[in-house]
């Protein structure tokens, strides 16, 4: 749970009493490589938060795999609209490599933010970056040319690091998985 220890650390102020409760709000699972953690039509009742490792979440659209998101290690995440109206999931999440996931429950996320003005602060801030990141590409997908967003994603290495090739160059280009692998 070090990296989620960091991760509070480094964006909120919290006492330590604080910070060990909030860490140990959360229960760990692994995840091995290609295995789901949510797949659509089912319910999502977590927030997430990668340890380690990277998970891609995708949908299908006419049977066929369209990658929207990759998650990478020190990030949270969840299917947010199942998770907050509690609805069906549209999206698979899918770990691309082995992971070790923490999770917190709705009630306990619940108890965090009545107790901690610090966690609500926490949430805000990661929902701001979600968001933030969201515009960031829809923006490139509708102003910028596949070899723009190409050269832009060199800078990432992280990122071409944890993603197989295919997910990646699909995502880049704006295209299926399917359609990468009929040309």
């Amino acid at each position: 749970m070090k990296t989620l220890k960091d991760h509070i650390e480094r964006t909120i102020s919290v006492t330590d009493n604080e910070l060990e409760h909030m860490v140990h709000s959360f229960q760990s699972m692994t995840l091995g490589k290609e295995s789901h953690l949510i797949k659509a039509g089912q319910y999502c009742d977590n927030y997430y938060f990668v340890e380690t490792g990277s998970l891609r979440i995708y949908t299908m659209v006419d049977n066929m795999v369209v990658t929207n998101w990759f998650v990478f290690e020190g990030n949270f995440f969840t299917d947010l609209e199942s998770y907050t109206y509690q609805c069906q999931a549209k999206f698979n999440i899918q770990a691309i490599e082995n992971c070790t996931i923490l999770y917190i429950s709705r009630k306990n996320m619940n108890e965090l933010l009545a107790k901690y003005p610090a966690w609500s602060e926490l949430v805000r801030k990661t929902w701001e970056q979600a968001f933030i990141r969201l515009a960031q590409i829809v923006l490139s997908v509708q102003t910028l040319s596949a070899q723009k967003r190409y050269e832009h994603l060199l800078n990432h290495h992280e990122f071409i690091q944890n993603t197989p090739a295919k997910d990646l160059l699909a995502s880049l280009l704006g295209i299926t998985d399917s359609s990468l692998s009929k040309k």
